[in-house]
C-alpha cells in the first residue's frame, strides 16, 4: 500500500520557483491498478517519479507499506528500487545489447544472482512476454510493441512489488497499445503487482485501471473509482477530457438543435442492465416517449455500462416519476 501525504515538488526555471505538483494526497492500495490522467504540464511525470524517488518531492511524506521512502538511506534506496520496476514511454533499451542481455541487467547490477540462476530469470520472462524467438536480438530489429515488453520483462527481473508505467504505451499504435495493456493486466492478475500509471488517454483508463485521480496544472482535481469518475465526472476537466475521448456533444447543445420540447435526461446504465431493455419499459409503464439524442455502450475494464442522452417527449409528463422509475431500475437518472 502506498500513502502519498501532502507531497508538493517545483523547479527553478529563469530563477523562478515553478510549481509541478501541489499538495497531494492519495492511497494506492496493493495489488491494485490505479491510473493518473492529465494533460501535458499537469504534472503526471513528476508525481510518479516520486515513488521512486527519481523526483525527490520538497516536502511531504511517501509511505510504502508502512516506510518512508523519503527518509531512505542510500542503501535502503537502492534495495526499495529493485522492488519498484518502472516502464518507459521510449522504451529506454541498451542498443548494444540483444534482448536477454537487456533483461539480465538488472540482475546483474543486484549482484545477488548466480549465471544459472540469472539465465533461468531471463528465460521465464521471455516466455512471460511472449518474446522467446527475438532472445538473441537487438533493440533496432524489434517493433514498438516488442522493444516495449522488453522493457516490461526488464522492469519484472528482480520480482518487484510495484510496477510504474510512465506513458508506457503513447508511443504505440492503437492495436500495439492494447496488446500491452492485455499483458500488464495479466501480469497484475497473475502475480498480484500493483501497478501505477499515467497517460493523458482516457481509453487507457477505461481499459485497465481499477482507480483513477486526474491532475491539472500541478493540482489532484478528482479521484476515485473510474467508474464512478468517467460516467460522473465533477470537475470541469475531468468533463472535457470524458467529453474529448467519447466525442459527445455538450448537453446544453443538444435539446436546442433538435428542437424539441421536454428535458434532457442522461441514463447511465451499469453491469447486467446495460444489455436490458430499460428505456422501453419507463416509456410503457408511464405513457411516455423518449428521443434518443445520443449514446454509448461499452466496459470499463471488466464491467459493461452505458450512457444515454435522452429527451421526454411530453412536456407534461410528471418528472419525478420518470427519474423515479428509472431509479427502480438501478438505472442513475440525471436531469441535464
Amino acid at each position: 500500500m502506498i500513502d502519498i501525504e501532502h507531497v508538493s515538488k517545483h523547479y527553478v526555471v529563469d530563477h523562478n520557483a515553478i510549481p509541478a505538483i501541489t499538495d497531494i494526497n492519495l492511497r494506492i492500495e496493493k495489488g491494485e491498478i490505479f491510473g493518473i490522467i492529465g494533460a501535458s504540464g499537469a504534472g503526471k511525470s513528476t508525481l510518479i517519479r516520486t515513488l521512486n524517488l527519481l523526483e525527490r518531492p520538497d516536502s511531504g511524506r511517501i509511505l510504502v507499506d508502512g516506510s518512508d521512502i523519503t527518509a531512505f538511506s542510500k542503501t535502503e534506496l537502492l534495495s526499495y528500487r529493485r522492488k519498484a520496476g518502472m516502464i518507459f514511454q521510449h522504451f529506454n533499451l541498451i542498443g548494444a545489447k540483444t534482448v536477454a542481455d537487456n533483461i539480465r541487467f538488472p540482475l546483474k547490477l543486484a549482484g545477488e544472482y548466480s549465471a544459472v540462476e540469472m539465465d533461468a530469470r531471463v528465460s521465464e520472462l521471455l516466455e512471460l512476454v511472449e518474446l522467446v524467438e527475438h532472445r538473441d536480438k537487438y533493440p533496432a530489429q524489434l517493433s514498438g510493441g516488442q522493444k516495449q515488453r522488453v522493457g516490461i520483462a526488464r522492469a519484472l527481473a528482480n520480482h518487484p512489488k510495484l510496477l510504474l508505467c510512465d506513458e508506457a504505451t503513447s508511443a504505440l499504435d492503437p492495436q500495439t497499445t492494447q496488446a500491452i495493456l492485455r499483458l500488464l493486466r495479466d501480469i497484475n492478475q497473475r502475480f498480484g503487482l500493483t501497478i501505477v500509471l499515467i497517460t493523458h488517454e482516457i481509453d487507457v483508463i477505461r481499459a485497465i485501471c481499477d482507480r483513477v485521480a486526474v491532475l491539472d496544472k500541478g493540482l489532484m482535481v478528482e479521484h476515485g473509482q473510474v467508474a464512478e469518475i468517467l460516467l460522473h465526472p465533477k470537475h470541469a476537466v475531468t468533463r472535457a477530457m470524458v467529453r474529448e475521448s467519447s466525442h459527445h456533444e455538450d448537453s446544453a447543445t443538444l435539446g436546442a438543435s433538435f428542437g424539441l420540447p421536454g428535458p434532457l435526461l442522461r441514463l447511465t446504465f451499469l453491469g447486467a442492465a446495460t444489455y436490458q431493455p430499460v428505456l422501453e419499459r419507463v416509456a410503457t409503464a408511464l405513457e411516455v416517449s423518449f428521443n434518443i439524442l445520443e449514446g454509448v455502450i461499452g466496459r470499463i475494464k471488466d464491467t459493461p455500462y452505458g450512457q444515454l442522452t435522452v429527451q421526454v417527449i411530453d412536456p407534461k409528463s410528471d418528472l419525478a416519476r420518470v427519474e423515479a422509475a428509472f431509479e427502480q431500475q438501478s438505472i442513475h437518472c440525471e436531469v441535464l
